[in-house]
């Protein structure tokens, strides 16, 4: 059963990433249930940018990070409490604060997809659903490539 619900998001964010865009960093962190990638010193997250808001308290799950032929890219997977509402508003406020170009923005109560894409630059998206197994809890994975 864990592998059909990991199944979906990765296939959305598989097709995310083709329509993605990002870099920078985040000004979702200074709200009080939210800390930096950096402050949680995530190990393999060296791609990602160190101010992405992640909640405070959230089970990191996977990060990886790779450098394949020039391009830079990272994956952060994470469990959290955090309501996708907040979730949503956090991320968007990141994207927007940050001016990173801006594709899909789809926030509602049970899923976050948010992405972007700069032919030659970079991609990211932030895709989110309401976890089954933790009711209340969310699944959040994070992608983010550097051209």
């Amino acid at each position: 059963m864990a592998q059909k619900k990991l199944a979906l998001p990765l296939l959305i964010l598989l097709t995310a990433a083709g329509l993605s865009a990002c870099s920078g960093s985040g000004s979702g962190a200074d709200q009080g249930h939210f800390r930096t990638i950096a402050q949680e010193s995530v190990s393999k997250a060296e791609y990602l940018p160190g101010d992405l808001p992640i909640p405070a308290g959230a089970g990191i799950t996977f990060t990886e990070g790779k450098l394949v032929d020039g391009k830079k890219s990272s994956m952060l997977v994470y469990e959290t409490e955090q309501s996708m509402a907040e979730l949503g508003t956090t991320y968007q406020k990141y994207v927007n604060d940050k001016k990173l170009k801006r594709g899909t923005q789809i926030v509602d109560r049970n899923n976050i997809i948010i992405n972007g894409k700069v032919s030659g630059a970079y991609s990211y998206s932030i895709i989110g659903s309401s976890s089954d197994s933790k009711p209340g809890g969310a699944e959040i994975i994070v992608t983010w490539i550097v051209n």
